[in-house]
């Protein structure tokens, strides 16, 4: 039992990484439905369970998503790196997208920073996996259940299913909703996308006070600034959080990038910073 789906030549030039908020919300609401699945979550369905009364037709969406296929309408395939809530919802029917904007305002906003956090950091790691070791490397570490051969990926234990994406390509798409599973567009209209669980989702719901022991080793402010980093921020953005000038937030970038514990990449004007998966062991 195995999916396999055909992605060489162009297809596999426009392999590419986005992730989804409307996804991110789906899979949420799914996994309050049936949590002891996905009890890597378990400290945010107590939380989330008080926050579901009177949502919109919520029942609707919960009877929608009752399967074990989901229904494609909700789960467009992200036609950006990072896509916002509202574009994304204009590809979801309209009943649907009433529900999911309230369900993401309630749900997952509050959190969309650390879970971000987490998305663009499993980004990160897998683009420095690509420029290091090339495409074979990054389809190969997905997923237990995914693996790459002679042009294939192949999904085990799903059904008997095959998709051709030779001409229109795949979007890698990493989830912390979709734990512990990895899910595949059977039938795509144009890209396919594949959703996997993203790397360091069994920290994503710990505390994030500056640790004293971090703050002893490198000072204060940059452990301060090693956390803030959770997700992209940008020079500016880090010296109004921190309460410092932009200058001050530079010289403290410097030093931690030169110890490996911050990336900086530019995002069209903007530049921003990020910290590292090595940061990420000093901070857990």
């Amino acid at each position: 039992m195995a999916v396999w789906v055909r992605l060489a030549g162009v297809g596999l030039a426009r392999l590419r990484f986005a992730y989804s908020p409307v996804f991110e919300t789906v899979m949420a609401v799914d996994g309050l439905r049936t949590p002891g699945a996905h009890a890597v979550h378990l400290p945010w369905v107590r939380w989330a369970r008080e926050r579901l009364a009177d949502i919109p037709d919520l029942d609707r969406l919960l009877d929608r998503l009752d399967g074990r296929v989901k229904p494609a309408d909700l789960m467009p395939v992200p036609d950006a790196r990072m896509p916002d809530l509202d574009t994304e919802l204009r590809h979801v029917p309209e009943p649907e997208a009433t529900t999911l904007r309230h369900c993401h305002d309630r749900l997952i906003a509050p959190h969309w920073q650390r879970i971000t956090a987490v998305l663009e950091a499993d980004i990160a790691t897998r683009a420095a996996t690509l420029a290091d070791k090339g495409v074979e490397a990054v389809l190969h570490d997905l997923h237990p259940e995914v693996t790459w051969s002679d042009g294939e990926l192949i999904l085990h234990r799903k059904p008997e299913h095959r998709v051709d994406l030779t001409e229109h390509g795949l979007v890698l798409c990493p989830s912390v909703f979709c734990w512990p599973k990895a899910w595949i567009a059977l039938d795509p209209v144009g890209q396919g996308v594949l959703r996997y669980p993203a790397r360091g989702i069994g920290t994503l719901w710990e505390d994030r006070d500056t640790p004293k022991d971090l703050a002893a080793l490198i000072g204060r402010t940059r452990a301060h600034l090693l956390i803030l980093l959770e997700a992209p921020k940008s020079t500016t953005d880090l010296a109004t959080a921190l309460g410092v000038t932009a200058g001050a937030v530079s010289q403290h970038i410097a030093v931690l990038r030169a110890a490996r514990l911050i990336t900086t990449r530019r995002e069209g004007r903007h530049v921003l910073h990020m910290r590292t998966t090595r940061a990420d062991a000093l901070i857990t």
